[in-house]
């Protein structure tokens, strides 16, 4: 009886190391995935109000003049290559000395609608599904007082992606998704005007 009980018992703790076995390579898998995961630039491109632009091989550049309580406003489209859904939740409102992210649009459906600035709506949370994509602009506020940060003439600051914030298999992301093109702001030279490069 004794022999039986502990037979048992062997049989019960190989069947629950196996089942903490198979927990532990779900619970990898899933932390693979998720943090794996990314969201990558669309294959739809706006050609932003810039003072000016250039490019260089695949590589465009849109130049624009930072000028005190100044809006500027881009736009780039986020794919989600698959194989899952997420839920996009948030086009991260940042920014840096005298500047800050104002407004985020979408245009949800990017096939059929393009790219048009006056369908897209003020941003809210959205599922985009695999091998799908949005198109989102962004509106970029300068600041009463942003000279005051950047005083150096013909001084700025360029960025190629956007930070969005989304949800993956339950998992909370954040990732910096890139927007196809280089964005490059300058500050006036010592007269106000665009310097040389921006004209």
């Amino acid at each position: 009886m004794l022999l039986t009980a502990a037979r048992r018992a062997g049989r019960q703790g190989k069947v629950i190391l196996a089942a903490l076995l198979v927990a532990l390579v779900l619970l990898a898998t899933y932390l693979t995935i998720t943090l794996r995961y990314k969201l990558d630039d669309g294959n739809v491109w706006a050609n932003p109000q810039a003072l000016s632009s250039a490019t260089a091989g695949p590589y465009s550049e849109y130049r624009y003049l930072a000028q005190p309580g100044r809006s500027i406003e881009y736009g780039f489209s986020i794919a989600n290559r698959g194989p899952f859904t997420v839920r996009l939740e948030d086009v991260v409102k940042g920014g840096g000395p005298g500047f800050a992210v104002e407004q985020v649009h979408i245009n949800v459906d990017v096939n059929h609608k393009g790219f048009e600035r006056w369908r897209a709506a003020p941003f809210k949370p959205i599922d985009l599904r695999a091998d799908d994509q949005i198109f989102v602009w962004v509106t970029l506020r300068f600041f009463d007082d942003f000279l005051l940060n950047w005083a150096i003439p013909c001084a700025g600051f360029s960025f190629e992606t956007q930070n969005v914030r989304f949800n993956v298999l339950g998992m909370q992301r954040e990732q910096s998704v890139p927007i196809g093109y280089f964005i490059s702001v300058t500050t006036p030279d010592a007269n106000g005007r665009p310097c040389r490069s921006d004209e």
